[in-house]
């Protein structure tokens, strides 16, 4: 019986959201495919989930996945114009895992993203990042910039 009224609590807790996710003007899902991505990462596939968010910043966490390598990511989003073709930067801490070594990696990101629709976009741009850690016979250390290119749909 207690776990009936748990998992009772927990669903309430759920139908909840969905109701006042749904009346909020903001979509809190994103799904993002592509090389690369401003938020996820190191990622061919990846979701974010925004914690906040008002008309021109996002605050998120979520993870991300390239075969054989997973990254998961905190940040922020901040939009310096918003509109069909809009610019913005991220700046977001990831933890990444792959075969072959591991760490924090701070990112930096500076995006341009056309609306194809209200919940599809294409996002292209570029992603700083330096990896803090490494294999367990090297310190890490590595840094870098690279291009990202993909589409993101928000639901």
């Amino acid at each position: 019986m207690r776990y009936l009224l748990i998992i009772l609590s927990l669903l309430s807790f759920v139908i909840c959201e969905e109701v006042i996710d749904k009346q909020s003007k903001f979509k809190k899902h994103n799904l993002s495919i592509g090389m690369l991505d401003d938020k996820t990462g190191f990622s061919l596939i990846g979701y974010t989930y925004n914690i906040k968010q008002n008309k021109m910043n996002e605050y998120f966490i979520g993870g991300g996945t390239m075969i054989a390598a997973f990254t998961g990511t905190v940040g922020w989003k901040h939009y310096y114009r918003k509109s069909k073709l809009s610019i913005s930067s991220v700046l977001c801490g990831q933890y990444v895992a792959h075969m072959g070594f591991m760490g924090f990696l701070p990112t930096l990101s500076l995006t341009l993203e056309y609306n194809l629709t209200n919940w599809a976009q294409v996002k292209l741009g570029g992603w700083a990042y330096t990896l803090l850690g490494g294999t367990s016979n090297e310190s890490g250390g590595h840094s870098g910039v690279l291009p990202f290119i993909g589409l993101s749909f928000k639901f």
